[in-house]
C-alpha cells in the first residue's frame, strides 16, 4: 500500500507526463512540492479526492480505511487455514460501517465461513460484509478477492469546491513566495473517490479562491482537466 507521500508523488508525476511538462521537483511539506522551471517557482499542493470531503475529513475515507484493514486481517486468517483449494470473493457493504473491533469481526466471520465451507455462499456474515462466495478450485493456491461497491452518483463539480476552499485556507501559511500556486486533486486511487473526469460538468464555474490553477488527474488513466484562474 502506498504511503501518503508516494500517492502525492505518483499523482504529480502522472500529471506532468500526461501534460508534457518538465520541472525540477523538490519534495516539501507546505506546499507538498516546489516546482522549478521556465524561469518560475511554483508551489504545488496535492490532495486525494473524496466526494464527501470536508475540512474535518471524509467519512468515506474512514470507511474505506477500516474495510481495507478488515480485509487484510481476514485474508491472513483464511490463507492460514485454507492455503490451497478455495476461492473466496468477499463483498463489503458500502453503506454500513461499524467501527468495532477488527479482531472480533474477523473471528466471527471466520467462524461462519468454517461452518459453511461446503456451501457456495455465506450471506451477511457481519454488518460490514454483504456476502462471501466460496468456490473450490482444486489443488491450487487459494485466492481471496475484495469488492467494495461505490455509492454511485453522477459526479458534480460542487464536490470539489470544499476541497479547493479548505486547501486554499491552508496555503495562506505556506513558507516562501511563488509565481504560481497549483492545487492537484488526485482521482482514482480510492474506490470511494473513483469518478470519471469526463462526466463532471460545470467545472469552469468553480471558485478557485487563491489558486492559479486547479488540476484534476485520474491516476489510473492519466486523464486530466486544468482549470485556470481568469
Amino acid at each position: 500500500m502506498l504511503s501518503k507521500k508516494e500517492k502525492e508523488t505518483l499523482a504529480l508525476e502522472k500529471y506532468l507526463k500526461a501534460s508534457g511538462q518538465s520541472y525540477e521537483v523538490k519534495d516539501f511539506e507546505s506546499p507538498d512540492f516546489i516546482l522549478n522551471g521556465d524561469g518560475r517557482i511554483i508551489g504545488c499542493e496535492v490532495t486525494e479526492f473524496y466526494p464527501d470531503y470536508t475540512s474535518n475529513g471524509s467519512k468515506l475515507r474512514k470507511r474505506e480505511g477500516y474495510l481495507n484493514k478488515l480485509h487484510q486481517s481476514l485474508r491472513f486468517k483464511l490463507l492460514e487455514q485454507y492455503p490451497v483449494g478455495y476461492s473466496f470473493s468477499i463483498s463489503y457493504d458500502p453503506l454500513s460501517l461499524s467501527l468495532s473491533s477488527i479482531e472480533l469481526e474477523v473471528l466471527s466471520v471466520f467462524e461462519k465461513i468454517q461452518n459453511h465451507i461446503g456451501s457456495s455462499k455465506v450471506k451477511n456474515p457481519s454488518i460490514n460484509i454483504r456476502r462471501i462466495l466460496i468456490n473450490k478450485i482444486g489443488d491450487y493456491p487459494s485466492l481471496i478477492s475484495l469488492k467494495i461497491s461505490s455509492d454511485y452518483e453522477e459526479p458534480q463539480a460542487e464536490w470539489f469546491q470544499s476541497i479547493i476552499k479548505s486547501k486554499s485556507d491552508r496555503s495562506k501559511n505556506w513558507d516562501g513566495d511563488y509565481e504560481q500556486r497549483w492545487l492537484l486533486i488526485s482521482i482514482g486511487l480510492s474506490r470511494s473517490g473513483d469518478v470519471t473526469i469526463k462526466r463532471i460538468k460545470n467545472l469552469k464555474n468553480l471558485n478557485l479562491n487563491n489558486w492559479d490553477k486547479v488540476i484534476l488527474i485520474d491516476v489510473n488513466f492519466s486523464d486530466y482537466v486544468e482549470i485556470n484562474a481568469t
